[in-house]
């Protein structure tokens, strides 16, 4: 599959993987209340978005044939 993520929106994507991670981390503990996610969703949406962003492909993006990636 070719990429289709640029690199601004994949250090995006990265950045808020991480901070996810990191909230759904301290949801687990207790630490933190999240009233609508738990903290596995949390988690799961974190690892997509850190997956996209490592590999710069979206299958959203794909699917609504969007390519925000230059020729590299």
């Amino acid at each position: 599959m070719k990429r289709n993520v640029g690199r601004i929106d994949a250090t995006l994507r990265v950045g808020a993987g991480i901070a996810l991670a990191v909230l759904a981390v301290f949801a687990a503990w207790g630490t933190v209340t999240v009233p609508v996610v738990s903290a596995v969703g949390l988690g799961i949406i974190a690892l997509v978005l850190l997956i996209e962003g490592a590999t710069r492909r979206c299958l959203l993006y794909r699917a609504l044939g969007i390519d925000r990636c230059p020729v590299d």
